[in-house]
C-alpha cells in the first residue's frame, strides 16, 4: 500500500488511501452492539441544542424564537465538541457514555469560539459560490476532533491543523460521504411521505376552505406532531454511521490508525479488519481520549 505523508510544523498527516468501503466497514465493526447507545447520545445532543427552538416554533412567538435562536448558536459548539469526543472514544473501542456530552462544556469558550470561527469562515467562502463553501466545510471538518483529542490547543490551531490534515484528503472525504447517499435517501422517505400527505390534505381541503393560510397551518401541525418527529429518527442512525466513519477517517489521516499490517509499537486500542480478521492496532493517542471516562478531562474554558 502506498503511503504518502504531508509534513508540517505540528505533526505528519497522512493521505488516506483506504477506500470508503473499508472505512465504513471499520465503522460498522466499531459500532457492533453500540448502535442504540450512539443513537441515544445523538438524540440527547439534539434535545440539548434544538429542542427549545423546536418547541418555540410551535408557540410561534417572535421574541421566544429569537431567544431560542441565540441559545442554539451558543450551545451548538459545546455540544458538537462533546459529540466528537464521544465518537472518537466509540471508534477507538473505549468506554463511552451519554455523559461524555459534558466534555464540550468543560471547554465551553474554546468550543464556542471554534464553532463560530468555522461557521463564519464557511459562510464567507459560500458568498463566493456554493462550491468554495463546501470546500471550506471539508477543510475545517476535522477541527472539532482535533480539539476533542487535545483540548490544550487553541481554536485557531485546530483550524490550521484541520486545514493541513485535509490537504490532499478533501476529495477522499467527499467520496466517503458520497457513499452514504443511498442510506440518507432511504432514511428520508418517512419524513418525505409525511410532507406529501400534508400537501394532499391541503389540496383536498382547498376547494372547501380556499384559505391560503391553511397550507402553512397543516404543514406546521404535521411537522410538529409526534408522527413527524418519529419520521426523522432513521436519519439519526445514518448520522451515527457517518460520525463513526468520520472518526475513522480522522484517525487514518492523523496516523493513529493504518490498515494493512503497519504497527506503531505500543498500542492503546485496536479494531478488527472486517475483511482479513486481523487486529489493527492504534498508535498511542493523547491521554485526554485514552483515559477512562471517569477521569477528569481537565480544567477548561481557557483560550
Amino acid at each position: 500500500m502506498e503511503n504518502r505523508f504531508v509534513n508540517y510544523n505540528y505533526r505528519p498527516f497522512r493521505i488516506v488511501r483506504e477506500s470508503g468501503t473499508m472505512i465504513r466497514a471499520l465503522a460498522r465493526q466499531a459500532l457492533k452492539g453500540r448502535w442504540l447507545e450512539a443513537f441515544v447520545l445523538l438524540l440527547a445532543a439534539w434535545a440539548i441544542s434544538s429542542l427549545p427552538s423546536y418547541l418555540a416554533a410551535i408557540l410561534d412567538i417572535q421574541w421566544i424564537n429569537f431567544i431560542t435562536g441565540i441559545y442554539s448558536i451558543v450551545i451548538s459548539g459545546p455540544v458538537s465538541l462533546g459529540v466528537s469526543y464521544y465518537f472518537l472514544k466509540l471508534f477507538r473501542q473505549r468506554p463511552a457514555q451519554i455523559s461524555d456530552l459534558r466534555y464540550g462544556f468543560e471547554y465551553f469558550s474554546k468550543a464556542l469560539l471554534l464553532y463560530l470561527s468555522m461557521a463564519i469562515r464557511v459562510f464567507l467562502w459560500s458568498l463566493l459560490f456554493v462550491i468554495p463553501g463546501i470546500v471550506a466545510a471539508f477543510k475545517y471538518s476535522m477541527a472539532p476532533y482535533i480539539l476533542a483529542d487535545d483540548p490544550n490547543k487553541s481554536p485557531s490551531q485546530c483550524l490550521m491543523e484541520s486545514t493541513m490534515m485535509m490537504t490532499g484528503n478533501k476529495m477522499n472525504y467527499f467520496l466517503l460521504l458520497l457513499g452514504f447517499i443511498g442510506w440518507a435517501i432511504l432514511a428520508s422517505i418517512p419524513q418525505s411521505w409525511i410532507g406529501v400527505k400534508a400537501v394532499e390534505r391541503y389540496n383536498d381541503s382547498y376547494f372547501y376552505f380556499r384559505d391560503p393560510q391553511i397550507l402553512v397551518q397543516i404543514i406546521n401541525d404535521t411537522a410538529y406532531s409526534l408522527k413527524g418527529f418519529i419520521a426523522t429518527l432513521p436519519e439519526f442512525f445514518v448520522r451515527v454511521y457517518i460520525l463513526v466513519s468520520t472518526a475513522c477517517f480522522y484517525d487514518l489521516a492523523n496516523g493513529n490508525l493504518m490498515v494493512g499490517g503497519f504497527n506503531y509499537g505500543p498500542a492503546s486500542g485496536s479494531v478488527e479488519n472486517p475483511y482479513s480478521g486481523e487486529s489493527v492496532p492504534f498508535r498511542d493517542v493523547p491521554p485526554q481520549t485514552a483515559a477512562d471516562s471517569e477521569d477528569s478531562p481537565g480544567e477548561g474554558g481557557e483560550n
